[in-house]
């Protein structure tokens, strides 16, 4: 059964302690209510994939702090230097070279524009890997009871923070070839991030 807590300072850092101990746990970003796990735990990563009955495929965003926490994991071009200082935190993911083993060679990237999911990324110190809160192919949840209607029975936690401000998914930029190429539109249209 699925704890389902108020999002207050105690319970995120609650919160923060289950991630460590191996959790998958719901939490509400400023697009859309992410299911997670600690990134740098493997048998947790393989269980948020169970969770979320996503192919083993198709990784995972990393959701970070900022810049710097990005750069212990991931090349930073100063293209993406660039777009993370005009759009960080928000709803702008970057695909960036991995500089450690991953599924692949690259890293998606993402800091959240949320008081909820910044604190809580604070309280852990380390990233956190996710994705919307909803089985695979199913619509993404914008408030805490379609997540519980959607994955309630699979979640260690649910943090409830009230409504996501945006509603939609972030825009994906990857950055890790020649050429940028947006592989998801989003909250934030092409023409902002690709200039001619």
């Amino acid at each position: 059964m699925t704890a389902r807590w108020p999002a207050d300072p105690s319970h995120i850092a609650q919160a923060a302690e289950q991630l460590r101990a191996g959790a998958v746990i719901a939490f509400p970003t400023d697009t859309l209510y992410a299911v997670a796990a600690r990134a740098g735990d493997p048998v947790a990563v393989a269980r948020l994939y169970e969770v979320k009955e996503r192919p083993s495929g198709q990784p995972m965003v990393w959701l970070v702090l900022d810049r710097a926490q990005v750069e212990r994991f991931a090349v930073v071009t100063a293209a993406a230097a660039e777009l993370m200082a005009r759009f960080w935190p928000g709803p702008l993911t970057l695909v960036l070279p991995a500089r450690v083993p991953t599924d692949g060679p690259t890293i998606a990237v993402r800091a959240p524009n949320h008081d909820v999911a910044l604190t809580l990324l604070r309280a852990l110190g380390e990233p956190i890997a996710s994705s919307s809160a909803n089985p695979a192919g199913q619509p993404p949840p914008v408030d805490a009871d379609q997540v519980m209607a959607s994955l309630g029975d699979r979640l260690d936690v649910l943090l409830d923070g009230g409504p996501c401000r945006i509603g939609q998914p972030s825009t994906i930029l990857d950055l890790a070839g020649v050429t940028p190429r947006i592989l998801r539109q989003g909250a934030i249209p092409a023409i902002e991030l690709i200039r001619g």
